[in-house]
């Protein structure tokens, strides 16, 4: 299976909230989650993150790589099936987001700088994680692309950055 990633302009599945995959399901979508882990992990996709709604699939299945920091080469990339945001810090910071589903647009979106997560792994374990920074906010916007959210939907201008937030 080839990945294609579609744009929010064709793709109406990013604006739908996805379904929970189903311990039925869990054969279905093993070949997709493969997938979107090459996917991922091949440097000429920048890397980072990839939702199921993104190629189509409504269905609650991110993949994700677990920066430590912008430079850093040697982190971990996984896919979590059903991710949960449990907890978040008070705390927030703005930085540029861009997004394989709105192409050469690059906003600063304000996150949470940590949080605590849980998800089912392959073998329908549950795990927990607590992330922070770079970490922290790409996951939240992959679990955005579940709940029909795009980051544009959560740009800070530069007009309003120290008034209002417009989400």
């Amino acid at each position: 299976m080839k990945i294609l990633v579609q744009t929010w302009k064709n793709n109406q599945i990013l604006r739908t909230v996805s379904e929970e995959i189903t311990t039925n399901e869990i054969r279905k979508y093993s070949k997709i989650w493969e997938e979107m882990v090459k996917f991922i992990k091949d440097s000429n996709n920048w890397w980072v993150w990839l939702a199921a709604p993104q190629v189509w699939i409504s269905k609650r299945l991110i993949c994700v790589s677990l920066l430590r920091s912008y430079d850093d080469e040697s982190f971990k990339t996984i896919f979590m099936i059903n991710p949960r945001i449990l907890e978040h810090s008070t705390t927030t910071d703005f930085d540029k987001e861009w997004c394989l589903s709105v192409p050469k647009e690059f906003w600063e979106v304000e996150r949470f700088t940590e949080l605590k997560l849980s998800y089912l792994d392959s073998k329908w374990k549950e795990n927990i994680l607590f992330l922070k920074w770079i970490a922290a906010r790409i996951v939240q916007h992959e679990v955005d692309h579940l709940d029909w959210i795009l980051f544009t939907d959560k740009v800070v201008t530069r007009d309003n950055k120290d008034d209002e937030h417009v989400f």
